[in-house]
């Protein structure tokens, strides 16, 4: 009766393991000025060179910020925040 129950758990492991799997990408980092100063909410977008998509968000208290679940592509970043001048 054990083997049963091992087996099952090492089957539904296995299934629960290649559902976790992504081909996306994610992208992070943090914001700073020159004087390394962190920067919160800025803007921060990745935009797909061949599809033109955006995909945005914004730096938290500290600077960081997430961009997650990015198709394969290459992307070039926008960064804005008023009051500095835009980095692309």
């Amino acid at each position: 009766m054990h083997r049963v129950e091992f087996a099952l758990l090492l089957v539904v492991s296995i299934v629960c393991a290649l559902q976790a799997q992504s081909t996306n990408a994610s992208l992070s980092g943090r914001i700073t000025d020159p004087s390394r100063a962190l920067i919160a909410d800025a803007k921060i977008a990745a935009i797909s060179d061949s599809t033109n998509a955006r995909y945005e968000t914004t730096s938290s208290a500290t600077g960081e910020y997430y961009l997650t679940s990015l198709p394969p592509n290459s992307y070039r970043l926008e960064i804005e925040k008023p009051g500095f001048h835009a980095s692309r």
